[in-house]
């Protein structure tokens, strides 16, 4: 029998804290319960509490002020034992477990005491609404079942306390959670985008590399044909670079080819895209420029890279010049023209700017695109494309100056 006792309190004490409620105090709507009981039941005294292992926990009253009375011999610890009933004690005087009670021999001298328990979802009782008396006196029907309905009303706070404090926590994890997703998210973006950006850079140059080149010029050719601008490019390659790697080196090749990259960047506009497409040769695209402006920019970059202060040995590039045909929405042509003049540049004795104008037969498609991958291959496109023709550059500077112009 005790450990069948023993059981069923470990039970409702599992469901008392539960509802974190030992360490709970009232902000306003149970303790106006509490004074509405002892308003129906006309008592000076009433209180709600909490019956903990050891001690009746006192969380709202009225005229008693109290936080706590021990458990043993306390009437509420008799309450809890029957939950779906109202235990009244007429006058605890005559009560044998109630007279010595500290509140009935001293201050305030209690005589009439009646409880309804609180009992929450599961059926245990977890606490207590009581109303006092100093005289002797029972309660009525009504009041009975109005002090039931005021309990009911208590643990319906109650509940809605625990359920608003348990969706606080699951919001407050939510948000907590979505601030790591949005953390998260944040590093996979940027991981996104250096992932992204190293794919269209070349890792000697941290110029564009090949990919990147094609999806520049691709959105070019895209605000060419809507905006019908000038668009040009220029084809860059070292001379005789492969003397270079023989005599100094790979990573002596290396540096050169970083050095070059170097001075043409910082020779071209902000608004030029500038990319290796591998080996010793580079592109330039220049948005809205046309033949002219292009050569003059290209011979910048070819008079900056003889000019600069090499360690070695001198280093000079050729550059072959070419603007897309007004009539002409084919990138291939416009990379097998500056391709083309690069040809004439090298095959002129190098160290010069060549330009030409692109046009676009679809028979020189496969060959352009083919240019890009090495002097084989432009030289093949230099026969088959018969339709790109090399002209002179109309503008008032000296193109190359080792061959006294072109």
């Amino acid at each position: 029998m005790q450990s069948s006792i023993l059981v069923e309190e470990g039970t409702r004490l599992e469901a008392l804290h539960r509802y974190d409620l030992l360490d709970w105090k009232d902000d306003g709507p149970v303790h106006d319960l509490v004074a509405l009981a002892a308003s129906i039941c006309r008592t000076p005294f009433a209180w709600m509490g909490f019956m903990d292992h050891d001690w009746l926990l006192i969380k709202a009253s009225v005229g008693l002020p109290a936080k706590h009375v021990p458990r043993w011999g306390a009437f509420a610890a008799d309450a809890i034992c029957n939950p779906h009933d109202i235990l009244v004690v007429p006058d605890a005087r005559y009560n044998a477990r109630f007279s010595k009670n500290p509140l009935v021999v001293g201050e305030p001298h209690l005589r009439f005491w009646a409880g309804a328990p609180l009992v929450e979802l599961s059926g245990e009782a977890i606490g207590i609404l009581s109303v006092m008396d100093i005289v002797p006196r029972g309660l009525s029907n009504s009041e009975r079942l109005e002090l039931r309905t005021l309990a009911r009303l208590t643990v319906a706070l109650l509940e809605l306390r625990h359920t608003e404090h348990r969706l606080e926590g699951e919001i407050s994890e939510r948000a907590q959670y979505e601030r790591r997703g949005v953390a998260f998210q944040q590093r996979l973006l940027a991981t996104n985008a250096r992932l992204g950006a190293a794919s269209i850079t070349d890792s000697l140059t941290q110029l564009g590399n090949r990919r990147g080149f094609e999806e520049h010029l691709a959105r070019e050719m895209d605000r060419v044909a809507r905006l019908s601008y000038p668009l040009s490019l220029f084809m860059i390659d070292i001379d005789k670079f492969k003397l270079v790697n023989d005599t100094l080196g790979h990573p002596a090749g290396d540096q050169v080819i970083r050095r070059v990259a170097e001075v043409i960047g910082s020779s071209v506009r902000a608004t030029d895209y500038v990319a290796r497409i591998g080996g010793d040769e580079f592109m330039v695209i220049l948005p809205a420029t046309d033949q002219a402006g292009a050569a003059m920019l290209a011979e910048r970059c070819r008079s900056a890279v003889e000019s600069f202060r090499w360690p070695n040995q001198p280093v000079r590039v050729s550059i072959g010049v070419a603007q897309l045909s007004p009539h002409a929405s084919d990138a291939a042509a416009l990379i097998a023209a500056a391709d083309q003049c690069l040809l004439h540049a090298k095959r002129a004795g190098g160290n010069r700017v060549w330009g030409c104008q692109a046009r676009a037969p679809s028979s020189l498609i496969l060959h352009a695109t083919d240019v890009v991958n090495g002097s084989a291959r432009r030289r093949e496109a230099s026969q088959k494309a018969p339709v790109v023709q090399p002209t002179r550059a109309s503008i008032a500077v000296r193109l190359n100056v080792s061959s006294g112009g072109i």
